[in-house]
C-alpha cells in the first residue's frame, strides 16, 4: 500500500489529482492515466478509517492464548525496530517543549484573568463617574430652577408694586412720584 504523496510524487501529480482518481472525480486523460500508472507500481492507497479485521475470538478461530502471544510478538518487534533510550528522548522533549508551553499558557490565563479584573474596576469607575455627573446635573438643574423662581417671585412683586402705583395716578388723577432724593429734603424744600 502506498500513500497518497507517494503516489502523488511516483506520477509527478498533485495529491489533490491523486485523491480525484481515488475518489472517481473527473480529470484529464493524462493525469488520471499517471495516477493509475503509480497505482499499478505502488499499489492502491489506504482508505482512511480502514481497519484491518482480526479474526473473531470463537471457539473454530486462534484462542486467546494465540491472539496475546501475537500481540506481544509485534510489541516486541516494535520495540526491537526503536533504538535505545528512545523512551528518555521522547520524555525529555515533551519536558522542554511542554513545560514552556505550559507555562506560557499559565500565563496568558493570569493576564487574562488581571485584564478581566482592571475591566471590572473600570467599569465601576465608569458606574460611579456616571453617577456623579448625574448627581451633578440634578443639582445644576435644580439651582437653575430655583433661581428662576426666585426671579419670577421678583418679577410678581415688582408687577404689583407697579399696578399699584398705575392705580394710585388713575385713582387720584396724577399722583407725585418721589424720588429719595425728594424724601431726603423734605417736603417744605
Amino acid at each position: 500500500m502506498a500513500t497518497i504523496l507517494e503516489l502523488a510524487d511516483y506520477a509527478e501529480v498533485s495529491a489533490e489529482n491523486v485523491l480525484r482518481v481515488v475518489h472517481g472525480e473527473p480529470v484529464s486523460e493524462d493525469v488520471e492515466r499517471r495516477v493509475y500508472a503509480a497505482i499499478d507500481a505502488l499499489g492502491f492507497p489506504p482508505y482512511p478509517g480502514q481497519v484491518e479485521v482480526l479474526p473473531a475470538l470463537t471457539a473454530e478461530g486462534p484462542g486467546t492464548d494465540e491472539l496475546l502471544e501475537r500481540f506481544q510478538a509485534t510489541a516486541t518487534e516494535l520495540e526491537a525496530g526503536l533504538p535505545p533510550g528512545v523512551g528518555s528522548v521522547v520524555y525529555e522533549a515533551l519536558r522542554v517543549e511542554v513545560r514552556p508551553v505550559a507555562q506560557h499558557v499559565a500565563e496568558l490565563g493570569a493576564l487574562f484573568q488581571r485584564m478581566l479584573e482592571r475591566l471590572e474596576e473600570v467599569s465601576t469607575s465608569v458606574d460611579d463617574e456616571r453617577r456623579d455627573r448625574l448627581q451633578d446635573v440634578a443639582l445644576l438643574t435644580e439651582l437653575i430652577t430655583s433661581g428662576w423662581r426666585s426671579v419670577d417671585r421678583r418679577l410678581a412683586r415688582l408687577e404689583q408694586i407697579v399696578a399699584r402705583i398705575e392705580a394710585g395716578r388713575n385713582g387720584r388723577g396724577e399722583g407725585r412720584l418721589y424720588r429719595l432724593d425728594d424724601a431726603a429734603r423734605g417736603p417744605n424744600e
